[in-house]
């Protein structure tokens, strides 16, 4: 008993493992997706470039050695001479530059990081829309798969009547016509439903999804109307990534206008000498020097000038980035909202459509069998309940897609 209960229970984990249901393939891409990762790189990037920024408020260190021989020189106690040097240097004013510097680059990484939220939002949403659209091409497959079983069954039954007289040649030939139509839309079917797995794997990182076995989603969507607030949208990250990119251009800005000022450096510097032919007595001394430099440019060839006005053109660029994402982000909205409600009055439609689809397939066929209808009326009771299955799926389909977009623009899915 003990045994029989192990080996249930490693053959559950052994099917759970093998399951892939939409909350999963969105873990495994936001964990395995290759742009995404990419985009974390970027991130760890722009705070890396705050530490450099930085390095401008700590000392310097110099060390320097030099040697020099002279081997064909007259006198020998000018052939070879050597010194060494430390120097220890700190800025003390530099028109707060490195402090804009510094604080651009906060700006710049706090602007990657909701750069990478943003992504990783899209990451989500078309994840979904890859899994949702799979799920739909495997439903049309499984649709065209037993409209050709249809009607390979209905040609081989009517191939009887013909031979048997009952039935004209045309009308066999129109039910042989029409299957292998349907054979192509399967073969077609098939085609697409593999390429809808190759893209689901891509966003995923490439995992091997043969042996996965895909889940359905469940028909029970809760839609949190209340969520979708149109005042939320102003809360995109994509908005406040620009700001912050525009605090950041406008920081480089104020760095640059502390070009203007003068710059401020002290300095402590120890020099040894030493000479292995020259007299003791003739050695220059060791030296140690503390100094403090100022240095003021007057004039760079209107560089700053350029540089300043190179800045705030780019701040322009981006306010206007900005005012248009944020119609965008509001035409998003409209069209999300649109959908949503598209989708399911379609799919209340499609419902009964696909009902009464079936039930008068079912009447054709009984009166097929009877002979009381033509052959060419069952075909088209079949093209009928194959069509009514493929809108009721997309239209079924098209409500998960509307809830994930929708999510998407309010960035509900990461919360």
């Amino acid at each position: 008993m003990i045994k029989r209960s192990i080996v249930l229970i490693s053959t559950l984990f052994i099917v759970n493992a093998n399951a892939l249901d939409i909350n999963s393939a969105v873990n495994l891409a936001l964990k395995n997706n290759n742009e995404l990762k990419q985009k974390y790189y970027e991130y760890d990037e722009a705070k890396e470039n705050i530490e450099l920024n930085k390095s401008g408020f700590k000392p310097k260190l110099d060390l320097s050695y030099a040697y020099t021989d002279r081997s064909k020189a007259r006198d020998e106690s000018l052939k070879r001479d050597s010194s060494a040097s430390a120097v220890l240097s700190y800025n003390l004013f530099n028109g707060f530059s490195d402090y804009n510097l510094v604080k651009s680059a906060k700006y710049s990484a706090k602007a990657s990081n909701l750069t990478l939220f943003a992504f990783k939002e899209d990451i989500v949403y078309n994840t979904k829309t890859a899994y949702i659209e799979f799920l739909n091409k495997r439903k049309n497959k499984d649709t065209y798969e037993v409209a050709y079983k249809l009607f390979k069954k209905q040609y081989e039954d009517s191939k009887n009547r013909f031979e048997q007289g009952l039935i004209a040649k045309n009308d066999l030939l129109d039910i042989q016509v029409k299957m292998l139509d349907a054979k192509q839309n399967l073969t077609r079917a098939i085609s697409d439903l593999k390429i809808a797995r190759y893209e689901l794997s891509n966003i995923l990182g490439g995992i091997d999804l043969q042996k996965q076995t895909i889940e359905e989603l469940d028909d029970n969507i809760a839609i949190e109307k209340n969520s979708y607030k149109v005042e939320f949208l102003d809360n995109r990250s994509e908005i406040k990534a620009l700001k912050m990119s525009i605090k950041s251009i406008d920081s480089k800005v104020d760095s640059t206008k502390g070009d203007f000022l003068p710059s401020i450096d002290a300095s402590l510097s120890y020099n040894k000498y030493g000479d292995d032919s020259m007299p003791k007595d003739l050695e220059p001394d060791d030296q140690k020097v503390a100094q403090v430099q100022l240095k003021w440019n007057l004039y760079d060839g209107g560089i700053k000038y350029s540089t300043i006005d190179i800045n705030r053109l780019k701040m322009r660029q981006l306010k206007e980035q900005l005012q248009k994402t944020k119609l965008d982000i509001k035409l998003q909205y409209q069209k999300a909202k649109s959908d949503l409600e598209v989708a399911l009055l379609n799919y209340d439609s499609a419902k009964l459509a696909l009902v009464q689809a079936k039930e008068n397939y079912k009447i054709v066929n009984d009166k097929y069998s009877e002979g009381i209808v033509k052959p060419t009326d069952l075909t088209d009771a079949n093209y009928l309940l194959t069509n009514a299955k493929q809108k009721f799926f997309q239209a079924y389909y098209d409500k998960f897609l509307a809830v994930a977009k929708l999510d998407r623009v309010f960035e509900q899915s990461l919360k």
